[in-house]
């Protein structure tokens, strides 16, 4: 696979490792792959290069045989990659629950019942509840709130949620 860029392609800097790129032209795929071929470098250059946006760029990720977090990076960091069968790839990999409230928090069309219930089934922690509670407007609902409390949780973790969270504190 070849992706001719420019520098100026590049929506953000590159880490120090890419700092001698070429001014002109160069093949990026070549240059991942010449810096050891790391699944976390093709993930960036797809959310910072308009011209990696493709469904090949994205099967290439994949080939990769990326870890659910990456997948979740990715996810929450690329409009582009925040499609329907993105999101099946990753529920594919089985992620923890704590790879599954990004992509809850940050992209809407993740912002479902359905992915309420599948943020449920990755038996996520009280803390993991509470995170996604407290971060996504979303999961702010009388029934996560009766879920959370079905675990049990200290009552100092309940005290910090309603603290930390308009919801619960209502």
């Amino acid at each position: 696979m070849k992706l001719m860029i420019k520098k100026s392609d590049l929506l953000d800097t590159p880490c120090s490792e890419y700092n001698d790129l070429p001014k002109s032209k160069f093949d990026a795929i070549k240059e991942i792959a010449n810096r050891g071929n790391h699944t976390k470098h093709v993930s960036w250059l797809i959310a910072n290069c308009k011209l990696a946006q493709t469904a090949k760029m994205l099967e290439y990720f994949k080939s990769f045989n990326p870890s659910a977090e990456d997948v979740s990076w990715l996810m929450t960091n690329c409009k582009f990659a925040q499609t329907t069968k993105m999101l099946e790839y990753f529920k594919s990999l089985n992620p923890l629950a704590y790879d599954v409230c990004p992509v809850i928090l940050f992209c809407k069309f993740a912002q479902n019942a359905e992915m309420l219930e599948y943020f449920k089934s990755r038996n996520p922690s009280t803390g993991n509840i509470c995170f996604l509670m407290e971060n996504c407007r979303f999961a702010q609902t009388t029934k996560m709130l009766e879920y959370y409390k079905s675990f049990k949780p200290p009552i100092k973790n309940i005290h910090w949620l309603i603290e930390n969270c308009e919801f619960v504190s209502r």
